[in-house]
């Protein structure tokens, strides 16, 4: 033989032996890589619903609830995203007020929902409140409305702002930041 065939066949294997060193090396790096995901695919519990209804409860006393069209839930954060959005909030019983928005979040662990899409709370004295952003934490807690706050009195009165906030059981509002003040009297302004 030659020295130019015997470098070729020297060559030839060590590409080959750089090949085989190759994948055994990567399958000891990617070992725990594979390991750790496989894991987290199987504890991480992920669901889509159609038709989904959430309820809390304490002391048998229904605190609130809310239906949402379509959710998605990831239990690694504990959150529920939710579409088309309706639901109560209770007190004694009965409702308070109703709630709308086209999405929203729950999250399981803090309690909170909040609402960022074409949203309107009703209270059952007619009055309503429509916002960017709604944020409540559970009875007892200040609820944040942000971002083009209206507030519609049945007595005519509208109040504009950018920031409100309502007391847990949703009997007393602020305004904060600019505000602007409208009175109507049967359709018309009253100036």
């Amino acid at each position: 033989m030659k020295n130019r065939d015997i470098g070729y066949i020297i060559l030839f294997g060590m590409i080959i032996g750089g090949c085989i060193w190759a994948f055994i090396y990567a399958e000891i790096i990617t070992k725990n890589f594979k390991k750790r995901l496989l894991y987290e695919s199987l504890n991480k519990k992920e669901a889509t619903m159609q038709n989904l209804l959430i309820t809390e409860t304490k002391d048998g006393e229904k605190n609130w609830e809310l239906f949402a069209e379509k959710g998605y839930y990831d239990s690694e954060n504990h959150v529920a995203i939710l579409n088309d959005i309706v639901g109560n909030f209770y007190k004694d019983g009965e409702v308070t007020a109703s709630f709308e928005s086209a999405k929203g979040s729950y999250n399981e662990i803090k309690k909170q929902i909040i609402l960022y899409e074409k949203i309107l709370i009703v209270y059952k004295d007619g009055s309503n409140v429509s916002a960017n952003n709604i944020i409540w934490s559970g009875r007892g807690t200040d609820v944040i409305a942000e971002g083009k706050v209206r507030l519609e009195l049945p007595s005519g009165i509208v109040v504009k702002g950018s920031k409100a906030i309502l007391n847990g059981d949703f009997s007393n509002l602020k305004i904060k930041g600019r505000t602007k003040t409208e009175i109507y009297d049967k359709g018309k302004i009253k100036i």
